[in-house]
């Protein structure tokens, strides 16, 4: 009775999922699916079936898995979203794909035309999820990101790296921090923008946090960023995945590759590390790794961002919870390399 009990609710979540898709397409959804298998077909010249997977996100809002008619092994996945981002990931993939050997991401192979309302399908090959995330995989993977900056060039619209930068616009939050922070650090706009995500979130650590407390994140925060923006910043700039953490990384025969490639843009890249830190619920849990670092501006640099990532996204139900384990022994961290300079 139970096993019928879950097959009942499976087909009824496949229906309703299979309704909302096509209402959202504004096309039937048997040709969408159809334009996603054939672009499957004839890149792996394998039969295969498709089954529509309940994953979304913020910019994409479903999921078409592909599997071989022959062995029911997974062939390709299909991320439904707007055509813009889509073409934008599909260039993301084919560049990786011809000047790092397809070593950072999964294979791409192609995108369907845009329907009436402005969506597409990206279609690319299947990662695996790791059976246990390690750190130094996903520290591998950042450095193999920032490999070979020059060719950077290959993947901008109008030939020039640092213009990914104006690729970005500020529709998330993630966007807007790196929109105005990490791909313009040292600037007046930088500064005016992180002092004002402190500002805007100042009441919500109010529950958790006395008026000192949160003074004496502001001054430490401000001694930081005074010191980072003398150094070259030029030297820490490069590849910046934007979205860099434990559920975009997964794995192809043990190496570390990347999804969800819409965010990238150029700009400090250690962001990208700070980013995926902060989604370890304890800080003390990657401290270390923060220590691996030999220069404390790196140090600086990881420390500042995961502060900044932690109050950006903090929620009213988990800000107990985030400033004991997270925000409080992170200032005192900064604090500390602060005392050393």
């Amino acid at each position: 009775m139970k096993e019928l009990i879950r097959n009942w609710l499976s087909l009824y979540k496949d229906r309703r999922k299979k309704n909302q898709l096509q209402i959202l397409l504004g096309t039937k959804l048997h040709t969408f699916i159809n334009a996603c298998e054939y672009i499957v077909i004839e890149q792996t010249g394998e039969n295969v079936y498709t089954k529509v997977r309940d994953l979304g996100g913020v910019n994409n809002f479903g999921m078409l898995m592909h599997y071989s008619v022959k062995n029911n092994e997974p062939l390709a996945i299909s991320k439904i979203e707007m055509y813009k981002l889509a073409e934008r990931e599909n260039r993301f993939l084919q560049w990786q794909k011809e000047h790092h050997n397809n070593n950072l991401a999964a294979k791409p192979f192609g995108i369907t035309e845009k329907t009436e309302k402005g969506y597409a399908c990206f279609v690319s090959s299947v990662l695996a999820e790791p059976k246990q995330f390690s750190y130094t995989k996903a520290k591998n993977l950042y450095q193999r990101l920032g490999g070979n900056p020059d060719l950077l060039s290959y993947l901008a619209t109008n030939g020039k790296k640092e213009a990914l930068s104006d690729e970005i616009d500020d529709s998330t939050n993630i966007k807007s921090i790196l929109a105005n922070l990490i791909s313009k650090f040292g600037t007046g706009r930088a500064e005016e923008f992180y002092k004002e995500l402190l500002s805007k979130n100042k009441t919500l650590f109010s529950l958790t946090l006395t008026p000192p407390v949160f003074m004496d994140l502001q001054e430490s925060m401000q001694k930081s960023y005074d010191v980072l923006s003398t150094v070259d910043i030029p030297s820490y700039e490069g590849l910046v995945h934007g979205d860099f953490k434990v559920q975009n990384i997964l794995e192809d025969d043990e190496l570390y590759k990347v999804i969800d490639c819409q965010y990238y843009t150029y700009g400090i890249r250690l962001w990208d590390l700070a980013f995926l830190y902060s989604k370890n619920e304890q800080f003390h849990g990657i401290e270390h790794y923060i220590d691996e670092f030999e220069l404390i501006e790196e140090r600086l640099f990881i420390i500042f961002f995961y502060l900044l990532a932690i109050i950006v996204n903090a929620k009213k139900k988990r800000i107990t919870r985030i400033s004991r384990n997270q925000l409080l022994p992170a200032l005192e961290y900064l604090k500390h390399l602060l005392n050393t300079l």
